[in-house]
Formats: structure tokens, C-alpha cells, sequence
């Protein structure tokens, strides 16, 4: 209510920014019109690529033929551009670029001490902890650690009387173990994340020409683009390139060898035999995930919906039945080695072959007491899956969602920006199940479809159950969404005329007009009427595929800008 005549600053954690210099004061300044070149060059980019993969765009009538074409070279250089993009939204975090090992930032140097240990040969940690922590009843108990003052190392794993890393092992021993023995430092966090989310896209760029070899000959080179942007992003390939940090690690190469393992699955099953070279390549990729992101593991299922039309089809043929069963034996070698070799590192350090020591973190709560119960489940699926974001009128327009859980008891969660089908509206496209049902059951992918959308169910339950809701851990469960949805456009989006769109599309809705159909195979189309009726299909679902890409987009460049430092 008047001039205001002092204005008091106060600057906190000194002792971890370091020192703060103030260069001038200025007050009641007219800030002047600042147009940044880089951040222009980047939304110029954004449009123009969405005005290449525009309906009328001659990309939805050039069938990929998935050779080292100039289509080809296409799909390669959109990976290209993917991993310039990534290097550079990591790179932009320059709080994880400059991260230093501090008593405040000892959690995220977990990997960087555990290759210290193993080098050591031992699987603890060296630090050694308080004599109040070792003396507590329980140590576990969050309250009590913070009413009695008792030091502690956050996040870390606690058991009897010694430090462990909980995370999975695999990062340690593919980065930071052979960096250690080069350069007798500590590697980059960052450098890793970045790594495998590379990896991840091109597995994706894999797995979807597989498919559409496969599956759907039809396959125009604009939809493979599209569903390749779109998997990799709706797989959580932006939130991990916009947080490298330790604990964003296990996914982003729990998701790398997802990608990759199951492009060999497919690619190792096609042609009516099984390629035993690939089919144990990729099982050997999934079976790593064990000791990357444990739960991830579950996409092993995939393998048993792949390999079951070979043993049905092998009834009755002795020869073919012990080829199969052969073949299946041997990709499930890699999952027993890996097993094992996970098995012994857990009892190793908790005496149980099957206890990962997650329950054992020293964190918010108390995880050696918090169970499963169901009763926490529809506000879980709720809020990963369906919350809706929330929207205010100042950049970036998208805000830190209110939770307001119901169940009488714990339910951990972190800031959330909206659930998965807000933030990725190109995957509501699984609603179109009724109309691509008869077309992905003649092809057998019905299994594989139900198969994706189930896994991603049962991870997003095991996730909230197991530690809460938090962002990252749509990493876990999002491709799979992803990957359902794209079987469906694919099944829509099969090439039927070699004209662009008109304007005038929607006047082929239900008219039993000719249209022009290119007719090929098992997918040619029998009458005019049903010509009319599948080309109007294929126009909304070409035009629905362009507004949710637009506004997925748009979306996650809010949520990049509203997530903030991890």
C-alpha cells in the first residue's frame, strides 16, 4: 500500500553454491525486447518439421520400402537429428553438467563409489556410517532419523551396518568401472543418460521397420517418422535427456535394451523360421535389463508371444516341434546366466537371492514396512495415467498437479504435470481398438497388442506400489502405451492412394463413392463402398495422428519448462 523504501535478500546453501557476487541493483527497469537467434532457430526447426509430416504432405503415399534408399536415409538421418537434439537438451541441464560431490549432492555419486568398491572387491560402500545410525532401533524410520538428529547418507541403501547402491549394477560396470581404471576419475553422469537415450532412439528406428517389414508392407515412410518421434518421446525419451541424473540412468538403458531386444525378437521370427542368432541377441538385451532396471524384465513376455505361433504351427511335425523348442531353449540361457548372476550379487550383499535392497533406502519413508495394497491403486492409475494437467496464464502455462490421495495410509509421490494420456494424446489412439481389431487378429498381433498395453499396466501398479508416483517412472511404462498405439496407426494408416488428401476429405465419410485405391495383395479392397468407407478411415486417423503429434509437442515443450531441475 505505497512506495516501498527496502527490500531485504536473503541467500541460502552458501556453503554448496559458493561464493555470490552482485554486479549492480537496478529497480523499476524497462527490460528491453530480447529475440534469442538459438531458441528462434529451434521453434523454426520444430515447424518445419511438422509442416514436412503435414496430412497433404506426399510422405503418407510413398510406401517405405526399407532398404538404404533415400528413404532409408531418411529414417538415419531423423535418428541423426534425435541424438544431436538429445546431446543438446542434456547438455542445456547445466546443473548435472557441473554437479559436485558435496555432502548435499552425495546421492547422486552412488555409481561413482560403488565402482571404487568393486575395484576394492567388495560390494559395500566405504563410507561407514554413524554410530547413532548403527545404534537405532530402526534406522529406517524417517522421523525418527530427523527428531534425533542421527547422520545418515540420503537414498542410500542401509544393512547391517554398511552401505550399499540399490540401483542396478550394469550401469556401474559399462561406465563408470573401465572409466575409473582409464582415468582414475569419476565418470559423468550425464555422459551415460545421454548415451543410452541415443541408443534407445535408434532401437526404436530398428524396431519399427521390423515391424512394418513384417506386418504392414503399406507403410508410408511420413507414418514410420511420426510413430518413430512418437515412441521416443512418449517412451519417456525427453523427460531422461531433460534430468541426466544417477537416477535416471537404469531406465534410459533399461530402455535401451528393451528397444534393441525386441527389434531382434521380431526381426529374428520373421520369414516363418526362427533365427536363433538374433532371437538370443535379443534375448541376452532383455535379459541385462535384470541388472539395469529389474522390473524391467517383464518385456520378456513378448518373447513368449512371438515364439507361441511357432509352436503351435510345430504340432504334429516331430522335426519342427524340437527346432522350435531348441531355439527356445537357447534364448532362454541369457535370461538363466543373467539370473544367476544377479542372484549371487543380492545374497552377496542381503543374503537373499531375490532382495534388490530397495526396501533397505534410507528415504522419505519407511519402504521395509510399506507392503502392497490395493488400496492404493485407483488413485495411483489415476494419477499416472489420467490426471489432468494443470493450466495457469503465465509461461509455462503448466503447473505441479494437486494430489489428493484418499487411502488411509502412505502414498509417496513427487510433482506431477499431468497423466500419460494428457501428455501424450497421440496414444489415445488405442480407443480405435474396435476398428483395428479384425485387421491385427488376421495378422496375429492381437496377443502382441494386449500383450503391450498389460505390461504397461502391471508396471505402472508395480511402480506405485513399490515407490511411489513420480515422473521418471513413465520411463518404465510408456513404451509400451507407445508401442500399442503405433501397431494402431499402423493397422489405419496402411498406404491406399497415391493422392495427397483433399480439402474436402470429409465428404468420404460413409459415401459409397469410388475412390481411387491402390490394391495390393491380402489388403486389397473388395467394393467401392468399402473403398469409400476405408479411405475416409484413413483420413481421420491421418489427420487425428497430425493433431495429437502437434499437440504432444506442444505438451512436452511446457513440461520441459515446468519440470525444472530433477
Amino acid at each position: 500500500a505505497g512506495d516501498c523504501h527496502s527490500i531485504y535478500v536473503s541467500i541460502t546453501n552458501l556453503a554448496d553454491v559458493g561464493s555470490v557476487t552482485v554486479t549492480g541493483i537496478g529497480l523499476n527497469q524497462q527490460v528491453p525486447l530480447d529475440i534469442d537467434p538459438l531458441r528462434f532457430a529451434y521453434i523454426l526447426a520444430v515447424l518445419l518439421a511438422l509442416y514436412a509430416v503435414r496430412p497433404q504432405s506426399v510422405l503418407f503415399s510413398r510406401v517405405f520400402d526399407g532398404r538404404i534408399t533415400r528413404q532409408g536415409w531418411m529414417v538415419i538421418a531423423l535418428v541423426a537429428v534425435q541424438c544431436v537434439v538429445i546431446f543438446i537438451l542434456v547438455m542445456s541441464n547445466t546443473h548435472f553438467l557441473s554437479i559436485t560431490h558435496t555432502a548435499s549432492t552425495e546421492n547422486q555419486f552412488q555409481y561413482q563409489k560403488l565402482a571404487q568398491a568393486l575395484l576394492q572387491g567388495h560390494f559395500y560402500l566405504d563410507d561407514v556410517p554413524s554410530a547413532a545410525l548403527q545404534a537405532m532401533d530402526n534406522p529406517y524410520d524417517t522421523a525418527a532419523r530427523d527428531s534425533a538428529g542421527v547422520p545418515y547418507l540420503w537414498d542410500h541403501a542401509y544393512y547391517q551396518g554398511k552401505y550399499y547402491v540399490y540401483f542396478g549394477v550394469l550401469p556401474c560396470l559399462v561406465f563408470y568401472v573401465p572409466w575409473l581404471l582409464l582415468t582414475g576419475t569419476g565418470f559423468p553422469t550425464w555422459l551415460g543418460v545421454a548415451i543410452c537415450d541415443c541408443v534407445y532412439v535408434a532401437g526404436i528406428a530398428y524396431l519399427l521397420t521390423r515391424i512394418s517389414r513384417r506386418w504392414f508392407p503399406r507403410t508410408s515412410i511420413g507414418v514410420l517418422l511420426v510413430l518413430d518421434i512418437m515412441m521416443f518421446v512418449a517412451g519417456g525419451g525427453l523427460i531422461l535427456a531433460r534430468t541426466p541424473s544417477m537416477y535416471f540412468l537404469p531406465e534410459a538403458m533399461g530402455l535401451a535394451l528393451i528397444s534393441w531386444g525386441l527389434g531382434l525378437w521380431v526381426s529374428g521370427t520373421t520369414g516363418g523360421f526362427i533365427d536363433r542368432r538374433r532371437v538370443v541377441a535379443g534375448a541376452a538385451l532383455i535379459a541385462l535389463t535384470l541388472a539395469a532396471r529389474p522390473q524391467m524384465v517383464l518385456a520378456a513376455v513378448f518373447g513368449l508371444v512371438l515364439f507361441w505361433p511357432f509352436l503351435r504351427d510345430a504340432r504334429g511335425n516331430a522335426q519342427a516341434r524340437r527346432a522350435c523348442l531348441g531355439a527356445f531353449r537357447a534364448a532362454l540361457m541369457p535370461f538363466l546366466v543373467v539370473a544367476a548372476a544377479v542372484m549371487v550379487y543380492n545374497f552377496a550383499r542381503f543374503g537373499s537371492p531375490l532382495d534388490f535392497g530397495a526396501n533397505y533406502n534410507l528415504t522419505t519413508n519407511d519402504m521395509t514396512h510399506r507392503g502392497f495394497h490395493a488400496d492404493r491403486i485407483p488413485f495411483g492409475l489415476y494419477a499416472y495415467l489420467f490426471q489432468p494437467p494443470a493450466l495457469g496464464s503465465q509461461f509455462p502455462f503448466m503447473h505441479q498437479t494437486y494430489m489428493d490421495p484418499a487411502y488411509q495410509g502412505v502414498t509417496i509421490y513427487e510433482p506431477m504435470f499431468g497423466g500419460y494420456f494428457f501428455l501424450y494424446p497421440m496414444t489415445l489412439v488405442l480407443l480405435a481398438l474396435p476398428r483395428v481389431r479384425h485387421g491385427l487378429k488376421a495378422k496375429g498381433l492381437m496377443p502382441l497388442w494386449i500383450c503391450a498395453v498389460c505390461v504397461a499396466v502391471v508396471l505402472c501398479i508395480f511402480d506405485l506400489q513399490g515407490a511411489g508416483i513420480l515422473m521418471r517412472y513413465i520411463c518404465d511404462f510408456g513404451l509400451y502405451f507407445a508401442l500399442a498405439a503405433a501397431l494402431s496407426f499402423l493397422e489405419l494408416l496402411q498406404v491406399r492412394s497415391s493422392e495427397p488428401l483433399s480439402k474436402g476429405w470429409t465428404t468420404q465419410l460413409g459415401a459409397h463413392a469410388q475412390v481411387p485405391v491402390q490394391q495390393a495383395g491380402a489388403h486389397a479392397v473388395a467394393s467401392a463402398a468399402v473403398a469409400g468407407q476405408t479411405v475416409s478411415v484413413y483420413r481421420i486417423a491421418l489427420y487425428f495422428m497430425f493433431g495429437s503429434l502437434v499437440l504432444m509437442i506442444g505438451a512436452n515443450v511446457l513440461l520441459w519448462n515446468a519440470f525444472g531441475i530433477y
